[in-house]
């Protein structure tokens, strides 16, 4: 059976791929949100204007890039073009990608010199099984603790190490179908659709979540023909809507299909997953010292932000699209509040940075003295930032734009205040 076969924040705004990542498809209306948004302003407007110039994340060393940009490339299916003309296009970007991001493009640049043809979900796929290493130790681990413990508990893990395992060794597995699931992946993709300006798209998806909810909690022999009643109504709407052809949406509901006949799946590995299945098989155990102890053995299993073999098998279980998106994401452009609109922050703009999405999910509504402290190299790449602003300046694109030079000593000013006098940018080469 082919890979392929497989089933596979702070401010709003940034609130994309550490959950996007984790949990939804790319869309391009995710991206779209970040010019629709009315609620935004003319200030943000203006500053995002500045996107398209290659601006300095203003907590790290990525160079952001522009959604617009972006949301080209997923509207002309690049990331589904061999990965050879992908790497092609990346490579023009070369200070936007740090960490997994940029080891994850050298493994597939260096692949696909050899593997012309291949996209990057094929060439990820090459030698995924090497990179379940990771997961073993933890599990074993795991497994010498609930050989101490009395029945069921005992022969209860032994049944989810032993699907685990199948899903870890490329073997089909079957998985109890759970409306909550179900209904938690539709919310998901619900917040991806939403973000976008397709009005029909929306209200499919509003039909589709209220729909689910006739699903009976819990799916048994005595319920099964109605949860599959339920779900052929809600895959009827699916395949005569504008939604029909949606990639998240589709696999969603070929593998609902095949949980509720009871089929067996190729599935991969996922650390949340395994986490709540481990959690609902101890929930009833009396010792709480116990279960605080077997679960945080399990969140010792490696997240794919921490760890470069599970960013791969992540990557590979994900659509070329959503892979291309997963990469990029990290050093998207974002409007970043100086001061947190979650604390009074406004859209005034002397209170707008620009700063990765990465960045500015992490910072959430962090304060400014705190987040000097969490990010220590913060002062050098802000006055990158203004830099680069000023260099923008002097070569006549503030003009060009109608954007103020008042923006940039604003910037600093806002800087200088929120950081508690601690950091003072240069402005001195500012020609104005």
């Amino acid at each position: 059976m082919k890979k392929s076969e497989k089933m596979v924040g702070k401010k709003s705004e940034a609130q994309t791929l550490t959950q996007v990542c984790e949990n939804s498809d790319v869309q391009i209306k995710h991206i779209n949100y970040y010019y629709s948004n009315e609620n935004h302003g003319n200030n943000i407007s203006k500053v995002r204007q500045l996107f398209q110039y290659g601006i300095p994340d203003m907590y790290s060393r990525r160079i952001t890039i522009d959604p617009k940009t972006i949301s080209k490339w997923l509207r002309n299916g690049m990331f589904s073009r061999p990965a050879i003309e992908v790497m092609g296009i990346f490579a023009n970007y070369p200070k936007s990608f740090i960490d997994n991001e940029l080891e994850i493009t050298k493994i597939i640049t260096e692949r696909a010199k050899i593997h012309t043809n291949m996209t990057m979900k094929e060439i990820l796929e090459l030698d995924i099984q090497s990179n379940y290493t990771n997961q073993t130790p933890i599990l074993h681990e795991l497994w010498e603790e609930f050989e101490k413990l009395p029945e069921p508990y005992n022969s209860n893990f032994k049944k989810l190490l032993e699907k685990t395992d199948r899903m870890l060794n490329d073997k089909p597995v079957v998985i109890p179908f759970s409306s909550y699931e179900f209904k938690y992946m539709l919310t998901k993709i619900k917040q991806d659709i939403d973000s976008g300006s397709d009005a029909k798209a929306k209200r499919v998806m509003n039909k589709l979540i209220k729909e689910s909810m006739h699903f009976s909690n819990t799916t048994n022999s005595d319920n099964l023909s109605y949860q599959k009643n339920i779900f052929m109504f809600l895959n009827h709407i699916r395949k005569r809507s504008v939604l029909k052809n949606n990639e998240q949406l589709s696999e969603l509901f070929k593998e609902t299909k095949s949980r509720l006949d009871k089929k067996e799946i190729f599935i991969p590995f996922r650390r949340k997953s395994f986490i709540y299945d481990l959690a609902k098989l101890i929930e009833d155990m009396p010792d709480e010292n116990t279960k605080e102890k077997l679960i945080g053995i399990a969140q010792k299993l490696p997240t794919s932000r921490q760890n470069l073999s599970a960013y791969i098998l992540k990557c590979s279980t994900d659509t070329n699209d959503k892979i291309g998106y997963r990469l990029v994401w990290p050093s998207m452009a974002t409007i970043e509040h100086i001061k947190p609109r979650s604390v009074g922050g406004s859209d005034d703009l002397a209170n707008l940075g620009i700063a990765s999405a990465i960045e500015n999910s992490d910072r959430k509504s962090t304060d400014f003295t705190v987040q000097l402290q969490l990010r220590p190299d913060t002062p050098k790449y802000t006055q990158k930032v203004i830099d680069k602003l000023i260099e923008l300046y002097n070569n006549g694109i503030f003009e060009k734009l109608k954007l103020s030079p008042e923006y940039i000593s604003g910037y600093a000013n806002t800087v200088y205040e929120q950081s508690q006098h601690l950091l003072k940018l240069n402005l001195s080469a500012l020609k104005v």
